[in-house]
């Protein structure tokens, strides 16, 4: 014997149904076009958009953004830390080479950094000498207050270049 429904029950049935479509179709929507943008807190994001500068005769001065974007091969933007030292602005990947950002970057060196609303055009390339790993990693812990105990050994650095 099967279960029979009246009117009501079904009305109710179906506005349950519509209801979760249109909540898949509103999660959808939503995914679609946060993918197109830029990157929202650990979500990456699309292409950047600001203003195009030349590269800056001090990265120093630009340290007070404590999180900058970071655009790589094609639209493909993430949050990421950087700090600013004399020979450049770097940029690290905590996961080293499992982040999709620096698999990207091993196919197409060509970045684009955008620190507020200033964009600029970069080559990144990785750093290997021991003195300037070390002066970079004391530069991040300074600017965010890491621990001197605190070890990145899968870490990947990239100093940011003009292109």
């Amino acid at each position: 014997m099967g279960l029979s429904m009246g009117p009501f029950e079904f009305r109710v049935v179906r506005l349950m149904q519509t209801h979760t479509h249109g909540k898949t179709l509103l999660l959808f929507v939503f995914l679609l076009a946060i993918s197109a943008c830029e990157p929202i807190g650990p979500m990456p994001g699309g292409g950047l958009s600001g203003n195009v500068a030349t590269y800056p005769s001090s990265w120093s001065a630009l340290n007070a953004s404590e999180v900058v974007q970071l655009e790589v091969n094609g639209p493909y933007s993430v949050n990421i830390w950087g700090v600013g030292v004399d020979r450049g602005y770097y940029v690290a990947a905590g996961k080293g080479s499992e982040s999709k950002w620096t698999r990207k970057i091993a196919q197409n060196s060509a970045v684009r950094l955008r620190i507020a609303e200033t964009i600029y055009e970069l080559t990144a390339i990785k750093v290997d000498d021991d003195d300037e790993l070390k002066t970079v990693l004391e530069a991040y812990r300074t600017k965010y207050e890491l621990e001197a105990s605190e070890d990145f050994p899968d870490a990947i650095l990239y100093r940011l270049e003009a292109r």
